[in-house]
């Protein structure tokens, strides 16, 4: 049986079921304020409700001591017939989860916006001393006038722990280091939670993944993740330091606080990679860090047996030894020296000895010619060998550098199995990839040398430009240019929502076939956008765009009332005569038969009735799934959408 009331509360609809209770929204009739009601039954987990109450009431603790814009308002908390429940702020919006399975990538725009909100939030809290242990895209809800608020503080960590000892909560591939090895925590562990969902925001892939709890743990603890920009080659150098710098093992390598973090997302573009040999070094260093030292615990006392004590030595005797010692470990290392350099000696003279065999081997090999007939008193040259292909940019230590020849007639021509290419291009600055591969110094002008001979695929991206593609034949011993002219992409971008959304975007007189929220590539100049939705006034503005800019434009609609003396009440209408309101019932799958009242509707659904305001008991069923009870509440001159995903019944 549905609930009517909980407390003083008046139940509209149920909202999500999540692990320790159900959310519904429910309407205060004291103040008449909607609001988002989280219940937890008291009866029915057996043994944990104790833990599980402690949570809520955490919960209800440490959020009703926050008071800032990027964090979900505590109204109220209090028990009720076997029922927990807090009441907090109704926000109409979406999940950062929910928006990540719908784009899965994110512009570094939105990253930037988004992170901002997000790191204010958490700034505020750690101010306070509390930890929230449970940042995920899950936890972050986005109202439609783009407001970032952070939610469920339900383990959140203020000045005493909520958890027995040595239990871990929170969502595995969201934890940090210290987190699941049950250290201390504090503000820095949110942060490295936030570089989770910073790498999903940008890359669309998790950074921490296993078939199992354990394996995700491991990798935590254990290894560093693969660089964004590793991942995508289109994400900057300096977004992917940020993300890595974020998701640092050892607390005091990561950003400090949110602000410091926020900082350099901002500036992401004057941010360098590390170099490989750094980033290796570092992560060596942290992977050091991270060895776990077991110490006897402070205070407690070790035994010696008598028979194992011996006098102190004496000042001068200690110094005397000291310096033995010193001579000694010196005599060791240069002796350790020695044998190392003679042996590498040795080696490399074998090597040499070795090459220079196989060398010699080879132009034998090469300069026997068979003998060729003779037609028509010409004589056919030997076809010329080609070189064994070879990966572009083989670094030198692999294989020694070929010399650049002047002529593919010189003698060393034999020996010369590499080419360079030196490439530029108008304007500068464009990304250059060799056969699919390339590096952070790989934009123009530069030049690659030690590119095998053959044929190779150039590509040259900049943003704002198309993309360029060569096929180039590299020349072995010879050193040729690539040049490229880059062509103006003269596009711009209008970023658009709207208050409701799931408006038509119309550009120019026509229909995109898109729906607010949408983000649309058009060419530079001036446009006219105009947004549509039935029963509400239609939305436009004029702008002109220049080259690269983004235009955002979110109007809140407003409603479009009948004409005075004309009444409309038509199934599916969305004009709201004066007085009426409109009831707008969705399912998913649709088709589901509607009980209002004890009757049975005409339609299914998706349905839309003008109504008279009041209380409505809903049932809809489908065959195949469970039957769903609803409440709603029509006000006049709004519309009350209810909106059910179906969930199939066992066979």
């Amino acid at each position: 049986m549905q609930l009517k009331n909980v407390g003083r509360y008046e139940i509209i609809s149920e909202l999500g079921r999540g692990a320790m209770g159900l959310v519904y929204k429910a309407k205060d009739p004291t103040i008449g304020r909607t609001v988002a009601l989280k219940t937890m039954r008291l009866d029915i987990h057996g043994l944990e409700a104790e833990d599980m109450l402690r949570r809520f009431r955490n919960e209800a603790q440490a959020v009703g001591l926050l008071n800032h814009p990027n964090i979900v308002t505590i109204y109220d908390a209090a028990e009720s017939e076997s029922l927990f429940y807090i009441a907090m702020e109704f926000i109409e919006g979406t999940t950062l989860q929910h928006l990540l399975m719908q784009k899965r990538v994110l512009s570094a725009e939105e990253v930037v916006e988004i992170s901002r909100q997000i790191c204010k939030g958490l700034d505020y809290a750690h101010s306070l001393g509390i930890v929230h242990r449970d940042v995920k895209p899950a936890n972050i809800m986005i109202t439609s006038d783009g407001t970032v608020k952070i939610m469920d503080f339900g383990i959140a960590k203020t000045g005493g722990s909520v958890t027995s000892t040595g239990q871990v909560l929170g969502t595995p591939n969201y934890m940090s280091p210290e987190q699941v090895k049950g250290k201390q925590l504090d503000g820095r562990s949110d942060l490295f939670s936030f570089g989770v969902v910073l790498y999903e925001m940008i890359t669309g892939e998790k950074p921490f993944v296993g078939e199992n709890v354990t394996t995700i743990i491991y990798k935590i603890v254990n290894e560093s993740p693969t660089a964004p920009r590793d991942l995508d080659v289109t994400v900057h150098p300096g977004l992917s330091s940020v993300v890595t710098r974020a998701l640092s093992k050892s607390p005091d390598e990561r950003y400090q606080s949110g602000a410091d973090l926020v900082k350099d997302l901002e500036n992401y573009k004057s941010i360098e990679l590390k170099t490989g040999a750094a980033a290796a070094a570092s992560a060596g260093n942290a992977a050091q860090g991270e060895q776990t030292t077991v110490l006897p615990q402070s205070g407690s006392t070790v035994s010696i047996p008598a028979s194992a004590k011996a006098p102190l030595p004496s000042a001068s005797t200690a110094k005397s030894n000291q310096k033995t010692a010193w001579i000694v470990v010196a005599v060791l290392v240069l002796a350790i020296a020695a044998t190392a350099f003679g042996y590498n000696l040795v080696r490399l003279r074998t090597r040499q000895q070795e090459e220079a065999t196989k060398e010699q081997q080879k132009q034998q090999a090469e300069n026997i010619v068979p003998a060729i007939p003779e037609t028509s008193g010409t004589t056919q040259q030997p076809a010329e060998r080609k070189p064994d292909p070879e990966p572009p940019g083989k670094p030198a230590e692999q294989k020694p550098k070929a010399k650049p020849v002047s002529s593919v007639n010189s003698p060393n021509l034999a020996l010369a199995h590499q080419g360079e290419l030196r490439f530029t291009s108008q304007p500068e600055g464009a990304k250059v990839e060799v056969d699919g591969w390339s590096e952070p110094a790989w934009t123009t002008p530069f030049k690659a040398s030690n590119l095998s001979a053959g044929q190779h695929t150039i590509v040259f991206t900049k943003p704002g430009y198309t993309r360029e593609t060569r096929v180039i034949q590299v020349v072995a011993g010879k050193s040729d240019p690539v040049a490229a002219q880059l062509t103006s992409m003269v596009v711009s971008t209008i970023r658009l929502n709207s208050t409701p959304q799931n408006a038509l975007i119309w550009i120019d007189g026509k229909d995109t076939g898109k729906t607010t929220p949408a983000d649309l590539t058009v060419e530079t100049g001036p446009h006219r956008v105009v947004l549509r939705k039935p029963g509400y006034k239609e939305a436009g503005t004029q702008v002109k765009l220049s080259q690269g800019e983004t235009y955002i434009y979110t109007p809140t609609l407003t409603f479009q009332q009948a004409p005075e003396g004309f009444w409309r009440h038509l199934l599916g209408s969305e004009s709201i005569p004066l007085g009426k309101g409109v009831l707008h019932v969705r399912t998913i799958p649709a088709g589901a038969t509607i009980i209002i009242n004890g009757s049975i509707a005409p339609r299914k659904t998706d349905v839309r009735w003008v109504l008279a305001p009041g209380s409505y008991d809903l049932t809809l069923e489908k065959d195949g799934f469970r039957t769903v009870h609803r409440r709603a509440e029509v006000a006049s001159g709004k519309v009350q959408s209810v909106d059910e995903i179906l969930e199939k019944q066992a066979p």
